[in-house]
């Protein structure tokens, strides 16, 4: 259930028995916008490590643990137009500690949240320094992950012309090194008083019992302008780019742009039709490309609903860089004209409801159901929905869903020549 605490800031509250402890999860949404990554993720660090109250990380760690070693967490996250900052606190439940844990664990928020260490009105310099260097070292190690750049090449290919797209959600090391403390403060005064809060509670808790504790929270109100969730790319030309680096094996990353409807009809085609062409070990790509024609250690398609595009991440030999990509182009065409069996198709179905149904045994993806039914309108969070949406999908909305897949971006990193 969805109640407005104040303008812009909502409590949804998820009862269930199913599960020993209770989630609370704080998302502050805000529109995407990449000059704001880096400063939005030092500020997850510097608030998850140093407070008023708790000045240190063995501080809090200890007051973690007299919540019968609650886990704590701050992040950011990219959901087409929209970037979060989610603080995440995991407790045992009321009921099997027999003491009021939530009401301490939303104490511990508000203090983590509301009271930060400051000094002179700004964030204490010694944390923010560890901080920022701690954040650029990360950033600095990405590029140690190949596949990771790879992936991250392909997005700003395909997005090229769109920095808040073509940007990670955790921003840049250029970004990074602009934040100041003065700036790092207008961030986090921004975020508290003009994001779209949405707080979800899981767990054996009524709204009865979580809407004082929210409430006590204390965030002002905000107001709110509708944010679009799904971000949908122009078809144009297609762009390729080949790069060099040391690997063990060559990255070919290809990006597709696909006619989607959120938690529509063409949704759930899209999803069969992607698991069948690449999301699964039944996927054409895995059985064709990779066991059968040996010529790629591992590929795979992943959808991704809220930017209406499909990547294809395939780890090979590069210099059969033109093999594989012809041979991925041939299994987007079974799919397209339906050069498969049905009872292939029966079975990526199957796999699609059972995997889902094992999800729901997870309570960060149920609160993650909850966040995405407060922002879809046409999303539906029961298990029972998804699984008659999956079987109703047809061969031919399969067919038609792949017709309208478009190639936009195609990424090689290869093993460089020896100079």
């Amino acid at each position: 259930m969805r109640t407005e605490l104040t303008q812009g800031v909502y409590l949804n509250v998820v009862p269930t028995t199913q599960f020993k402890t209770t989630r609370v999860a704080i998302h502050f949404i805000a529109p995407a916008n990449a000059a704001t990554y880096a400063a939005r993720t030092l500020l997850t660090s510097v608030l998850e490590t140093s407070s008023a109250a708790y000045p240190t990380q063995s501080l809090l760690s200890a007051a973690l643990e007299q919540l019968f070693g609650a886990s704590f967490g701050i992040g950011v996250a990219k959901d087409g137009q929209m970037h979060r900052v989610t603080a995440t606190l995991n407790l045992v439940s009321d009921q099997l500690a027999q003491a009021p844990l939530l009401a301490s664990g939303f104490a511990l928020l508000k203090e983590v949240l509301m009271h930060p260490l400051l000094a002179n009105g700004e964030f204490d310099d010694q944390v923010f320094a560890r901080e920022q260097q701690n954040l650029a070292a990360y950033l600095g190690s990405l590029d140690e992950d190949r596949q990771l750049q790879a992936s991250m090449a392909t997005q700003r290919l395909y997005f090229e012309g769109q920095p808040a797209q073509m940007t990670p959600s955790f921003g840049t090391i250029t970004q990074l090194e602009a934040v100041t403390p003065a700036s790092l403060m207008q961030t986090y005064q921004q975020m508290l008083a003009h994001d779209q809060i949405e707080i979800v509670v899981l767990g054996q808790v009524t709204e009865a019992d979580v809407l004082p504790l929210a409430s006590a929270l204390g965030f002002a109100p905000r107001a709110v302008a509708p944010m679009k969730l799904t971000v949908d790319q122009p078809v144009g030309k297609l762009r390729t780019k080949a790069q060099t680096a040391h690997v063990n094996q060559a990255k070919l990353n290809l990006a597709y742009h696909v006619d989607a409807d959120l938690y529509g009809r063409k949704y759930f085609a899209n999803v069969v039709a992607a698991d069948l062409f690449g999301g699964s070990p039944l996927s054409l790509l895995f059985t064709n490309v990779r066991e059968k024609a040996s010529l790629a250690y591992y590929a795979s398609a992943a959808f991704d609903p809220f930017r209406n595009m499909m990547v294809v991440q395939s780890g090979i030999d590069g210099q059969n860089a033109k093999r594989v990509q012809a041979l991925i182009a041939a299994q987007l065409q079974a799919v397209q004209t339906g050069a498969f069996e049905d009872d292939l198709l029966d079975r990526i179905k199957e796999g699609l409801r059972n995997s889902r149904q094992a999800a729901y045994d997870s309570p960060r993806f149920l609160a993650r159901q909850e966040l995405l039914h407060a922002l879809a309108v046409n999303h539906q969070p029961g298990f029972a929905a998804y699984a008659a949406a999956i079987d109703a999908v047809t061969k031919a909305e399969v067919q038609a869903a792949a017709q309208t897949w478009r190639l936009q971006a195609v990424y090689l990193l290869k093993e460089q020549e020896e100079g």
